[in-house]
């Protein structure tokens, strides 16, 4: 099979992979897990199983072995529990993007029984700031971007083991 064959191949893959991607991890996903699973490693862990067993039928079309099976669900499971902590994402904005809530001091506004008003101004606190960067409509942009596109490299590795597979 030539290259050009096995390129188109491999992207034809990875769009089904990818079109299961979003749709397992989209649709079977509340919003208060989606809120939680971060901070919740029960609520994250089930969300994990969910989105793995959506890729069981593709899968065993392709007619993997036993352990393709075993590589490629582990690798779904255990890369999409740590990427859904977002601390990769935390380590892009805190090292890379480096916005200014997570970099600069940020002030604190305190009012004292006289009315009048006192600012504490504290040093940067990257965790705290990451917090605040994605409540802005960049940050969230920016955040989920990263994300997907996290999760779409770690399926790279199963359209890999499914074209070693398909040219046996």
């Amino acid at each position: 099979m030539n290259v050009t064959i096995q390129v188109a191949l491999a992207g034809g893959l990875f769009a089904v992979f990818a079109f299961i991607h979003f749709f397992v991890d989209w649709i079977f996903q509340s919003h208060a897990e989606a809120m939680v699973k971060h901070n919740d490693r029960k609520i994250r862990a089930k969300h994990c199983l969910i989105y793995t067993l959506g890729f069981v039928p593709i899968l065993y079309i392709l007619g993997f072995s036993f352990w393709e099976f075993v590589i490629s669900l582990s690798l779904l499971f255990l890369s999409h529990f740590y990427l859904d902590t977002y601390h990769g994402v935390f380590l892009w904005a805190k090292h890379i993007r480096k916005p200014p809530e997570m970099t600069e001091p940020w002030k604190e506004v305190f009012s004292r029984v006289d009315g009048s008003t006192e600012i504490t101004v504290h040093p940067p606190d990257a965790i705290r700031g990451f917090g605040e960067f994605v409540k802005t409509p960049l940050g969230k942009i920016l955040m989920i971007t990263l994300d997907q596109i996290s999760h779409l490299i770690f399926l790279w590795p199963i359209v890999y083991v499914a074209m070693c597979h398909l040219l046996k």
